[in-house]
């Protein structure tokens, strides 16, 4: 529901809530009950006419509201113009057009001998005269007579304010006010409540917009209003009465009113200063909080875009790697097919049919490895599972205890500051196999190979390094293609620059980082940041 359907609800409360006004006055009239005419005994009774005016009014309002039988209501609202304007003019031009007794004699009046009985008070009759004007122009959409209706209504809650206003401190006749308080109060309170609602239909119009907006200005309006308000008319109401008992002189009551008035608006503004110092606090911290997720979508997108070239700069040296590696054979075979078909001797066919298939299996050998390097990086969302690394180490132990022992290789482990990881099981187990075996294989002729894993954390980060003592590698010349595909770095007959390509690939893959530093002859330190 919208604020504007949440108004208009209100308008039609209000609007049922004269109508029953109305009708429970007109009950009153037709038997005769004290009670319902004046609600409150001895103050002025409403008349009939006023409480017929009040159903043209909120019938037409509700008509208005429910966007139906639009030219019916705004016939009601002419009506109810005409009928303030007549009963205005009787007063002003001192006139009888019959229309103060057309239903129901008022009875009363005339036992009281008034002058026009059954008649509005002249405020009142202005008040319908007004309230007319703004339903006839209530579907106008032209600035101009927004402006006018809703400051229109503004001066009919001002009257019908004064009027319960003079009820609450029971102003007498000396007071120059007896146009007011001839409005019964049942019909101040009815006006009141009318003109305040219909005046939310435009909440951005007029002294409304002051309360209903949303800005800081708007929320102190509401603060300093209600407090000084309430502040009024109880400092009023007890100097009123105090001058009444004759506890104080007129001007020592004027006196003591200013005083203790500006001791309250002083309370209110410390008050509200203490709330819009809060709010002024609670919008530094939302800043504070802005700016630092600002910074840390700033540092995300920096770190994504790195990624992102990261990754297509390793997508661009995989292009390569696979036209390079493919290119080769292929054009071998295309080679020895033509060689082939030239060939007629039979032994010499033969011998070109063996050299395609040392070929074919070479080439199937580089396309089951390219294969394996594009499952890893479309394996980036492996299932993870608690894994113990002494497990593994030892699994892998058992595997080449057969190279092990050969070499005579010593391989210690420590996994005291980390002993458990979440991570895929196949990709742990493939990254430390293939340290392993690299430490063994590129061993150094001139001592035993050691080898010695271990693991650290650094905050929430598992660190495992893997050291040996191996040949080396010359980093000054090898540190930016170490981890390349296809890349060696020994003349070793089994090297083939697969196997530390795919261990980064699969670190990379589960969102970690791999650096090495070696040095010719004397070892080599792998260090996995999970």
């Amino acid at each position: 529901m919208t604020r504007l359907d949440r108004n208009f609800r209100i308008v039609l409360w209000a609007s049922l809530f004269a109508i029953a006004l109305s009708i429970l006055v007109i009950v009153g009239w037709t038997f005769n009950i004290a009670v319902f005419k004046t609600i409150v005994p001895g103050y002025v009774s409403m008349k009939v006419n006023t409480a017929l005016c009040f159903l043209l009014t909120a019938s037409t309002l509700i008509l208005y509201i429910k966007n139906k039988w639009t030219f019916l209501a705004l016939f009601l609202a002419s009506l109810l113009t005409l009928t303030g304007l007549s009963s205005l003019l009787q007063d002003i031009l001192n006139l009888n057009l019959g229309i103060d007794q057309l239903f129901i004699q008022d009875l009363d009046a005339i036992s009281k001998g008034e002058k026009s009985p059954g008649r509005p008070s002249p405020m009142t009759a202005i008040c319908f005269f007004i309230f007319g004007l703004i339903l006839i122009a209530f579907r106008s959409n032209q600035l101009w007579i927004k402006y006018v209706r809703q400051f229109s209504l503004h001066l009919i809650t001002l009257i019908a304010f004064i009027a319960v206003l003079g009820y609450l401190f029971n102003v007498p006749s000396f007071y120059k006010l007896p146009f007011f308080t001839s409005m019964a109060i049942h019909t101040s309170i009815t006006f009141l409540v009318l003109s305040a609602t219909v005046s939310l239909i435009n909440t951005d119009l007029g002294v409304t917009s002051l309360f209903y907006g949303r800005m800081i200005g708007n929320h102190v309006v509401r603060k300093l209003f209600a407090k000084i308000l309430a502040a009024v008319l109880i400092l009023g109401y007890i100097q009123l009465i105090s001058q009444r008992v004759g506890l104080v002189s007129v001007e020592f009551g004027i006196a003591l009113f200013t005083t203790s008035f500006v001791l309250v608006v002083l309370y209110v503004l410390w008050s509200t200063s203490k709330e819009l110092n809060r709010i002024d606090i609670k919008r530094e911290q939302a800043e504070l909080k802005l700016v630092s997720t600002n910074k840390n979508l700033e540092r995300m997108v920096a770190e994504r875009t790195k990624y992102l070239t990261k990754q297509n700069n390793q997508l661009e040296d995989f292009a390569h790697i696979v036209s390079h590696n493919l290119r080769g054979p292929i054009s071998n075979l295309k080679s020895l097919l033509s060689f082939y078909n030239q060939e007629e001797s039979n032994q010499e066919q033969n011998i070109l049919i063996e050299k395609f298939k040392i070929t074919v299996t070479n080439l199937e050998s580089t396309f089951n490895e390219l294969l394996e390097v594009v499952s890893i990086r479309h394996e980036s969302k492996k299932e993870k599972e608690e894994l113990a690394f002494e497990k593994v180490i030892k699994k892998l132990m058992q595997t080449y205890q057969g190279q092990i022992m050969e070499t005579k290789a010593k391989v210690t482990y420590n996994f005291s500051a980390a002993k458990l990881i979440k991570y895929s099981s196949v990709y742990l187990e493939s990254i430390m196999q293939n340290l392993l075996s690299n430490a063994i294989k590129y061993r150094s002729p001139e001592r035993d190979p050691i080898i010695h894993f271990e693991t650290r954390k650094v905050g929430d980060a598992i660190w495992l390094t893997v050291n040996d003592n191996g040949l080396g590698i010359n980093m000054k010349r090898n540190r930016k293609r170490l981890f390349g595909l296809h890349k060696t770095f020994h003349k070793h007959p089994e090297a083939k620059g697969v196997g530390l390509f795919i261990t980064k690939a699969q670190v990379e893959a589960m969102g970690g980082e791999i650096s090495a530093e070696s040095q010719e002859n004397i070892g080599t330190t792998f260090t996995i940041k999970f």
